[in-house]
């Protein structure tokens, strides 16, 4: 059966009625709605179809009906307007950048933050991906008699450090070269390639560079495997309705605790501008009833991280998409920013 205009217009207004109050819409609710001018006869004869072709559920017997999965998805496709933030929610979301940040962790915690007290879901962000980006500089610098910091410098900015033991016999100078020879081998080369490189040319160095370049080898492995995302408003789980049953609420906050499955949902959207699976959409079934709606960040206009929103399938989408709209632009543009300082220091 065909959804006739009258049916679309009643399917809309019980869908933004149950988003906006959590309650079961009945036909004498929709009668009252000025914006729809039919009888509740009318109403009820059209919910009764739309129950019938897989919209609406009916919780209860002598309950109103509730949207289905499927009624989400025909209202995220054709019935919503996705518009801009209002100026209020822009200086809202703004602020949470706006304080002196010095580090890419430090932005991720920021927009983490900032989506999940604009939406009052939980928010979700992914570091950078770092499996495709090109190498510009490999740096190790003398810290102490057998400790150095070594660096990752990338094309697009992103700085990667961390401390490593050396050999107590080398010096700053040694390390320099070193620094300038492995630099000129993997320059311009992925990590993963520049691991295979630095594989290759291990076996023909002196015994001490051949202990750092497994240190070095080892961290690219580290960093290419890196699976970090920061969580925002987890607490926001006990306001929702659906989850007033306390070991559900908790169940749930197990699975963040973990982070693997999420972690994969997220580095799945990261080739989408947005993505929004809805209720059973979702590819495990501890998601089955919540909506997962992500979109993507970008740096030097490459898309290389994720964000987004975990909550109720009863959550305002358009919105939610007005807010991911807002806070992946103030992403990429303080990203940038900072890595642009980062280069000129």
């Amino acid at each position: 059966m065909e959804l006739s205009d009258r049916k679309l217009k009643i399917l809309k207004a019980i869908i933004d009625d149950y988003i906006d109050t959590g309650i079961p819409v009945g036909s004498r609710t929709l009668s009252k709605k000025p914006d729809l001018d039919y009888s509740p006869a009318t109403i009820r004869n059209e919910m009764a179809d739309l129950e019938d072709m897989g919209f609406l559920d009916q919780p209860h017997t002598s309950a109103g009906r509730t949207p289905s999965d499927k009624a989400y998805r025909l209202y995220v496709d054709r019935m919503m307007h996705i518009g801009r933030v209002t100026k209020d929610e822009a200086l809202f979301i703004r602020h949470y950048f706006d304080a002196r940040i010095g580090e890419i962790g430090e932005v991720l915690e920021s927009a983490a933050k900032a989506l999940s007290d604009a939406t009052k879901h939980i928010s979700m962000v992914t570091a950078p991906n770092l499996e495709s980006v090109k190498l510009r500089r490999i740096q190790l610098v003398k810290i102490t008699e057998t400790k150095a910091m070594l660096i990752f410098v990338t094309d697009n900015g992103i700085v990667q450090d961390q401390m490593i033991t050396v050999p107590a016999g080398m010096d700053a100078h040694q390390m320099e070269l070193l620094s300038n020879m492995l630099t000129d081998k993997v320059q311009n080369a992925s990590l993963k390639e520049a691991g295979g490189i630095i594989e290759g040319i291990c076996k023909d160095t002196l015994e001490e560079q051949r202990v750092i370049m497994d240190k070095v080898l080892e961290a690219i492995n580290l960093s290419r495997e890196k699976k970090e995302m920061v969580f925002g408003g987890a607490q926001n789980i006990f306001n929702y309705p659906e989850y007033k049953d306390v070991s559900k609420a908790q169940h749930f906050l197990q699975l963040l605790e973990t982070k693997d499955m999420l972690y994969q949902v997220m580095s799945n959207a990261t080739d989408l501008e947005f993505s929004i699976r809805i209720g059973r959409e979702n590819p495990y079934d501890d998601f089955k009833d919540m909506s997962i709606v992500t979109a993507t960040y970008k740096i030097g206009g490459e898309k290389i991280g994720s964000f987004g929103v975990i909550g109720p399938t009863r959550m305002d989408y358009a919105r939610v998409l007005s807010v991911l709209n807002y806070v992946g632009m103030s992403l990429s543009d303080i990203l940038s920013c900072l890595l642009e300082t980062d280069d000129k220091k």
